[in-house]
């Protein structure tokens, strides 16, 4: 029951994940409703003055306490309304950390499926959706309701036959903004799923410039984006329309009201019922209403918005996590690492079968096979970025599944094909997840032992050069020894090696190799390999072929053996 409840209100379930500051609501609240308080008696002092005025009687004293009550008023409501949007703020904060603690934890397949442009747009436009409900139009509620209580008393105490009267307009307001708030709620949700698309199409474009550049595509990715635009544009509109039907309608029954006041109310005070003071008064309760009315109103309409820019966060928020915690520093015991007839597969596709072999500790196995084979994805799941589909990975007799996730990538150096980096400094890069403290005499000897230390120093500003975003400053052959020093600090049991470097100059391949074969001293090495010296110094190759292993050898018993494996080290020209 409880969680049907909070899928049908997404904003709910996101705002009970918060922590919230009691102690700041209670003063907040506390002051504003004084200051809603306060605002009652301006009305009430206003008609007693024009009362005095009328009668000839002039009273400094009371215009005194009517500036006084007029300034303590405005004090208050001015601290209360600051104290609320504080509070808003804080929430929208708690709302934005959650959601980003979450995204950041899923699971690979959850990013495969997802673009980061669109989970970008959840996390910013969405949020600031609901922020608008949350730090502006919910801290105005409780002023709103205790002004519009207040007013609807003081009016019935003045005169309760012309209050009844007023009423009258009311259930009409009532029927026209129940329906425009959930036509509104539907172009709320239409127009977040078309932001995030937006933006996914801008954070697609922009990663991958360079491509969009050399295939002359400016016009094609324009043409897309423009019909994002223009749906946004068109819902843009939708929503005025609904705005500028709602403010006008307020404004002509509040006319309404006030009308119904000055005819009725002429009447009252020709009949002696009540005073011209009382008169002005209550126009003043009533012209008062109108700002908690309208706020109330819109409040619904707001509240639409926010649970339909909710709704994704929700969904987002319903995916599985990885169980990873900090580090426990406990030291895993090192050994051979096990495939026991894996099966694993992306969605519906089957990808790798029955796989059934050892990874030597401390020796290196190189997997070979022509693309598409699997190589790739045994790597993916030594990292645990997915789970087998059956079968089971075992280290040292134990299932890696039962190792404390991030322990066990701690272990784990990975030397890609994509050599990944981050916006920022070499130096932010090489230490990038390297959780101890690392001597400036200690980088500098693990980047000697990389080969990058002298391309480094060449740069003007040394390790703190800024790489640009993804390390588009430095050379591929710069990346991947950058990405090789940080190995080596990382000083990992089990290293992955993807050793591609067809699209690398002699000179930079030659230094490369020599780096890792330093590295791979004494460490359990798996390499998806593309060097024939790399596979015939191998301990092991495995040779996979559409998901299978079809044979495990040395290079030369393989060369005798397996016609394929022979077939494929003669056409592929592996280089020496």
């Amino acid at each position: 029951m409880e969680q049907t409840k909070t899928k049908n209100n997404p904003l709910l379930f996101l705002l009970k994940k918060l922590k919230w500051p009691i102690g700041l609501i209670i003063v907040a609240v506390s002051i504003s409703s004084l200051g809603s308080i306060s605002g009652l008696l301006v009305p009430l002092f206003t008609g007693r003055m024009v009362d005095k005025f009328t009668g000839s009687q002039f009273n400094m004293q009371f215009i005194l306490i009517f500036v006084a009550v007029f300034a303590l008023n405005a004090v208050l409501s001015g601290i209360g309304l600051y104290l609320l949007s504080k509070i808003g703020e804080k929430v929208i904060y708690a709302i934005r950390s959650v959601v980003w603690a979450h995204i950041i934890r899923l699971r690979m397949r959850f990013f495969d499926i997802n673009e980061s442009g669109q989970l970008m747009s959840r996390l910013t436009d969405d949020t600031k959706v609901i922020n608008e409900f949350v730090s502006q139009k919910l801290p105005n509620v409780l002023p709103s309701i205790i002004t519009l209580i207040g007013s609807l008393i003081m009016l019935f105490i003045m005169d309760w036959q012309m209050t009844l009267l007023t009423f009258i307009t009311i259930p009409l307001f009532v029927a026209i903004m129940i329906p425009l708030g959930r036509v509104m709620q539907r172009i709320s949700t239409r127009t977040q799923a078309e932001i995030a698309n937006f933006s996914g199409l801008l954070g697609r474009v922009l990663t991958e410039m360079r491509l969009v550049k050399v295939a002359n595509t400016e016009q094609v990715e324009l043409d897309k984006a423009h019909l994002n635009l223009k749906e946004i544009y068109n819902l843009g509109l939708k929503q005025a329309k609904i705005s500028a039907v709602i403010q006008p309608i307020s404004g002509l029954i509040m006319l309404l009201t006030i009308g119904i006041i000055l005819g009725f109310g002429g009447i009252r005070i020709s009949s002696g019922a009540i005073t011209a003071g009382t008169l002005v008064a209550m126009i003043f309760y009533v012209i008062q209403l109108s700002m908690p009315l309208v706020n109330l109103s819109t409040l619904m309409t707001d509240y639409k918005k926010a649970v339909g820019a909710s709704s994704r966060i929700y969904e987002i928020m319903q995916e599985p996590l990885e169980e990873v915690k900090a580090p426990t520093g406990h030291e895993l015991a090192n050994g051979n690492l096990d495939f026991d007839h894996v099966d694993f597969g992306y969605d519906t596709k089957e990808v790798l079968h029955d796989l059934n072999f050892e990874i030597p500790k401390g020796k290196v196995t190189a997997f070979v096979g022509p693309s598409g084979s699997g190589k790739s994805t045994i790597f993916n799941l030594i990292e645990r970025m997915y789970d087998v589909t059956q079968g089971d990975i075992l280290y040292a007799g134990v299932s890696i599944y039962q190792l404390p996730l991030s322990d066990w990538r701690n272990k784990i150096g990975y030397v890609m094909q994509s050599n990944a980096m981050m916006s920022g400094t070499i130096r932010d890069n090489i230490l990038y997840g390297i959780n101890r403290e690392v001597t400036d005499a200690e980088l500098e000897n693990y980047t000697k032992l990389a080969n990058c230390h002298d391309f480094i120093m060449e740069f003007d500003e040394g390790y703190d050069t800024l790489v640009g975003e993804r390390g588009l400053k430095l050379s591929g052959g710069q990346r991947q020894r950058i990405d090789i020093a940080r190995s080596f600090v990382k000083n990992p049991d089990i290293l992955l090696l993807d050793e591609a470097t067809a699209n690398l100059d002699s000179e930079s391949e030659k230094k490369i190799q020599e780096a890792l074969e330093t590295l791979m001293e004494d460490r359990t090495t798996v390499v998806i390999a593309h060097r024939l010296s790399t596979i015939m110094k191998a301990d092991q190759i495995i040779f996979l072929d559409n998901g299978y292993v079809t044979g495990m050898g040395k290079h030369k018993e393989l060369m005798e053996t397996h016609t394929k494996y022979k077939e494929f080290v003669m056409t592929q020209k592996l280089t020496d």
